[in-house]
């Protein structure tokens, strides 16, 4: 660990201590709504109708997908890494999920996104018209429901990590702090077997984008790597710091969907070592407690199932729902100088926390949007329960009606965040967000616009 991030807590003590969440501490807003600036993948707006700017199907073959985790190469492209693309030449039906049916796309674009030319998306092809789908080496499973999950791109090299080795009918899991490694009793459509499983886990590989429309990943060898992330590690994602911090922040979600996230600091000259990397181990008088991998790993119950250290999470769990983190986005806004995270917690609510550092103390959680308190998103960004007329149902249940839409994957876009702080002194800051979220019916992914408040 470099000095700066030794020395840091210390330096910072006094200024966190001045900072509690609650009574007079600082606090984020969302002002006014989020709203819809463009839908990203498909040929025709789900809403509108109109023709969307990228044509994804007519252009690329691709008709649907979701996440789009985006990787900025600084004055480079920004890179999206998308999942379980349609159409993917994969049956739903198989186990293990081992064809790569994911998609990547990337723009140059640096204007903010708009409703007529949207991100200038374009995608990575095998041939004319035809997306291709990302490779790791050695194969992994790369089907439905095992996907990229995040990345990050320095020093000329593109690291992502994929989360593998998941069912693609899983049991739904539920919060397990205590040992959140642990596997539900086999099912009829998941066998619970370190190939095939509801929790699976995740390996980080790296591609030089010598050619930025023909990505292959190769799993970095196990000599330099590992062959699995760190324990509870399964759904990953890392964010950029700013300047002149060189530690990179890796985020991992033991249960999809059913945890609070763990931080690393991974050294950047040593990124690919998780050896290296030292993980946040809850707070001893205030300080951040930092310890090795092998201290992060040395904990396990009588069955020998691993158990993370005391203090582990990011944040406490207060609303005991607010266990619930799956696809996550954390990124340094540098209008508002906060970390942000965005994530969706239930099917149709997306929320975002903020910290002064990337171990806290995080802030409440404020919702960006959400179907139960704005029932305006049915049938404008979701399919309802009830069906939408005119509308375009993606999937259907067994006896015929519509699959209700969720809102998931919600990304932060950070090349594109505006500062909107009013002229004056003694204005809070303020920032606009352009953020992808991915809705399950419709099953495709649109551009999202938030302005959000910080009072101090």
């Amino acid at each position: 660990m470099s000095r700066f991030f030794a020395l840091l807590p210390v330096i910072l003590t006094a200024l966190i201590a001045s900072l509690p969440f609650g009574a007079g501490a600082a606090t984020l807003s969302l002002l006014g709504s989020s709203t819809k600036v463009c839908q990203l993948i498909g040929d025709t707006d789900w809403t509108s109708h109109l023709p969307t700017a990228a044509k994804t199907a007519t252009n690329f073959g691709l008709d649907a997908v979701d996440l789009g985790f985006p990787v900025d190469s600084g004055a480079g492209p920004l890179y999206f890494l998308f999942g379980d693309a349609l159409p993917s030449g994969h049956s739903l039906n198989s186990i293990p999920s081992v064809p790569p049916d994911d998609a990547l796309g990337f723009t140059t674009r640096t204007a903010a996104p708009n409703a007529s030319t949207c991100l200038d998306l374009q995608l990575a092809t095998s041939a004319p018209e035809t997306f291709a789908h990302p490779t790791v080496q050695p194969p992994i499973q790369q089907g439905s429901f095992n996907v990229p999950s995040g990345g990050v791109f320095f020093d000329n090299t593109f690291y992502a990590f994929f989360w593998t080795d998941h069912c693609v009918i899983p049991t739904s899991l539920t919060p397990d702090p205590v040992t959140p490694l642990h596997r539900p009793p086999p099912s009829a459509t998941c066998p619970e077997i370190p190939e095939s499983n509801s929790v699976g886990r995740s390996v980080l590989a790296a591609a030089a984008p010598t050619n930025p429309v023909a990505f292959h990943w190769t799993i970095l060898p196990s000599g330099l790597l590992f062959r699995n992330m760190p324990s509870g590690f399964v759904y990953v994602s890392a964010a950029m710091p700013p300047p002149p911090q060189s530690e990179i922040p890796v985020f991992g979600a033991p249960r999809y969907r059913a945890s609070i996230p763990y931080l690393a600091v991974a050294p950047r000259a040593t990124f690919a070592d998780a050896d290296t990397w030292a993980f946040f181990a809850g707070r001893v008088a205030g300080h951040p407690n930092w310890v090795t991998r092998q201290q992060w790993e040395s904990g396990h119950n009588a069955a020998g199932e691993w158990v993370p250290p005391p203090g582990a999470e990011l944040y406490d769990a207060q609303p005991t729902d607010e266990r619930c983190v799956g696809e996550h986005s954390v990124t340094w806004n540098a209008r508002l100088r906060v970390w942000l995270v965005l994530y969706s917690c239930t099917p149709w609510t997306v929320e975002a926390r903020f910290a002064p550092e990337p171990w806290g103390p995080w802030s409440p959680p404020i919702i960006l949007i959400s179907a139960v308190q704005d029932p305006n998103v049915v049938c404008t960004l979701i399919q309802g329960a009830a069906g939408c007329p005119g509308l375009q149902n993606y999937w259907k249940l067994p006896i015929g009606t519509p699959w209700p839409g969720a809102f998931y994957g919600p990304f932060v876009m950070d090349r594109f965040t505006q500062d909107a702080t009013p002229p004056g002194p003694g204005q809070p800051k303020r920032a606009t967000i352009y953020w992808l979220l991915s809705t399950w019916n419709p099953y495709t992914v649109i551009v999202m616009q938030s302005t959000l408040e910080l009072k101090e």
